[in-house]
């Protein structure tokens, strides 16, 4: 078999906006999960999110919160949680306030904001977590986070996350999922590092993992895993650094890769 582990961004990789993850996608890693392969999903979305959301079901443990958490696949217990430091909220907020953006502190079901917003309202309804407003979030920086994730027009946010790059690249991991959104995170809280955990866990060996991804949080999973491939419509900086990028676009173009792949 070529590969013993496959691993799955859900947004803007196997599931667009508007639409559930295919039939044919599902049933077609069904098939791959016969022939002995594992198959599982690293995402950016909340847990909560992507227990509703994925589509898929995997069979060994899953990523959610762009690596911060891994879960059990059969219940979704959490087995490993890496928090960021909870001071750097307030180093974040310092670099933030110049920004005209929205940010969230994020905990496994909570976000806590400063003020109303309706589309963080509806985004914490989306995620079925709960919306907690917290004047200059002072209850917030009590406990550790797992993620802070700030919301924008994409212009300013790329320019926001250059500003959180200079002050504070040493010391957290900052990343794009979306266009308009900015995330930071404990520097050891990406999907290339929980890939590595699960790979140790289950004795699986690195160089026989296969991962697509479509933006910018997926860029060190594809670099580290044995062989990245990046959807047609990602990002450019990610199919840089591609092992392959598909010719086909939406899950056809997925489709076809594994059909040859596992042929």
């Amino acid at each position: 078999m070529p590969f013993d582990l496959i691993i799955f961004d859900i947004d803007g990789t196997i599931k667009d906006q508007n639409n559930p993850v295919a039939k044919n996608i599902i049933d077609l890693t069904e098939h791959i999960k016969s022939l002995g392969c594992s198959v599982t999903y690293a995402t950016g979305r909340m847990t909560n999110s992507a227990k509703i959301h994925a589509g898929l079901k995997p069979n060994v443990p899953m990523i959610s919160y762009q690596g911060a958490q891994i879960l059990d696949h059969s219940d979704y217990s959490i087995l490993n949680s890496i928090e960021m430091d909870r001071k750097y909220i307030s180093s974040v907020l310092d670099v933030v306030k110049f920004f005209p953006v929205k940010a969230m502190v994020q905990y496994s079901n909570q976000i806590y904001c400063d003020s109303y917003d309706g589309w963080i309202q509806d985004y914490a309804n989306r995620n079925n977590v709960e919306l907690i407003f917290d004047k200059d979030y002072l209850e917030a920086q009590q406990r550790d986070p797992l993620r802070m994730v700030m919301v924008g027009d994409p212009g300013i946010i790329n320019k926001l996350e250059s500003a959180l790059q200079f002050e504070l690249s040493n010391d957290v991991y900052i990343t794009r999922s979306l266009p308009h959104f900015c995330e930071v995170l404990n520097k050891f809280a990406d999907k290339s590092y929980s890939i590595a955990w699960i790979c140790k866990k289950l004795n699986i060996n690195k160089e026989k993992t296969l991962a697509f991804g479509d933006s910018y949080n997926d860029i060190k999973m594809l670099k580290n895993v044995g062989y990245g491939v990046a959807v047609f419509n990602a990002v450019e900086d990610l199919k840089i650094v591609a092992d392959h990028v598909l010719d086909i676009e939406g899950n056809l173009g997925i489709i076809d890769f594994l059909n040859n792949t596992f042929s």
